[in-house]
């Protein structure tokens, strides 16, 4: 069963158009839907620009991640897939300390705090 918090591979479409790449994502679906639905929540993890991380990003260091290097989750990148794309058992785990500042991008990302939103006017 895959676990929020987790590290998968994930087979995705480039956005070049050619075929499919395994890239990890990080599972962000909670637990409940993990184990009963066909699909899972992720976001594709990066490991480039790691020297600029936005409020919306979230930097994951190697160590305590299972990760062999330093990435970052952009929680405006996030997808649904079938879980059939999920290639491979788990790569890493995120702990929870790291896991609560990806909630967080993911609730400003969302709208979901209680931070003002900045309009023009």
């Amino acid at each position: 069963m895959f676990k929020r918090g987790g590290i998968y591979g994930i087979r995705l479409h480039r956005a070049d158009g050619e075929g499919p790449d395994v890239c990890p994502c990080l599972v962000v679906s909670n637990n409940v839907s993990n184990e009963f639905s066909p699909v899972v929540t992720i976001i594709p993890l990066s490991f480039t620009n790691l020297d600029n991380i936005y409020d919306f990003e979230t930097l994951l260091p190697a160590s305590g991640s299972g990760l062999d290097r330093d990435a970052k989750i952009s929680s405006h990148v996030l997808i649904t897939i079938d879980k059939t794309s999920v290639v491979g058992d788990r790569t890493g785990f995120l702990n929870k300390t790291i896991m609560n500042k990806v909630e967080k991008a993911l609730r400003l990302q969302l709208g979901l705090d209680d931070t003002p939103v900045f309009t023009k006017g």
